[in-house]
């Protein structure tokens, strides 16, 4: 199983630097046909990386969340126009430096330990009971839930770029290198 996930993990490394790839920063502030009522590529961006810090305390690491109150989980945050919002490359960046730590972590959970149920703090990250039959409440189904959570809304992203008139997402490896995470 954990084979399984930490695969998925690794896939969204890739999709979230590629999904992002070529994007301006006001492009990624911007609402496709300026509709409110979906969300900006910046928040998305700010959101999956909120997410991530959520598998990083399952992976046993107390991470800076940063920039929570743009873009918390579960309800508690949402895009919002004309705000000064981190730059895009800040936010990809923020992701990438994490990333091997977070895997490095995941890597090491027990069979034991994916068996088990989540503890705090992850109410904080993920909302108190927004879950709720969801997943199975072990940390293995919350694992689970946070690679399905971010496969979702790096869709979302790949739909809005092409709303801005830009190449579909790809799956090969990352055109641009990853700054020290290679």
């Amino acid at each position: 199983m954990k084979t399984q996930l930490l695969a998925q993990f690794d896939l969204h490394q890739r999709l979230y630097n590629n999904v992002l790839e070529d994007l301006t920063d006001e492009e990624t502030n911007k609402r496709v046909n300026g509709n409110t009522q979906m969300n900006h590529i910046k928040y998305l961006a700010g959101h999956l990386l909120n997410a991530q810090y959520g598998l990083a305390y399952l992976a046993g690491m107390s991470p800076e969340v940063k920039w929570n109150e743009l873009f918390a989980a579960a309800g508690q945050s949402e895009a919002k126009d004309g705000i000064p919002y981190p730059d895009i490359e800040a936010v990809k960046n923020e992701w990438n430096q994490i990333h091997g730590e977070i895997r490095k972590g995941l890597e090491k959970l027990s069979s034991d330990t994916l068996n088990d149920t989540p503890a705090p703090p992850l109410d904080g990250i993920i909302g108190n009971s927004t879950l709720q039959g969801v997943f199975d409440n072990t940390v293995a189904g919350l694992w689970a839930f946070f690679n399905h959570h971010q496969a979702y809304h790096i869709g979302q992203i790949g739909i809005l770029r092409r709303g801005l008139g830009k190449a579909a997402m790809h799956y090969d490896e990352v055109r641009t290198r990853i700054a020290e995470n290679k």
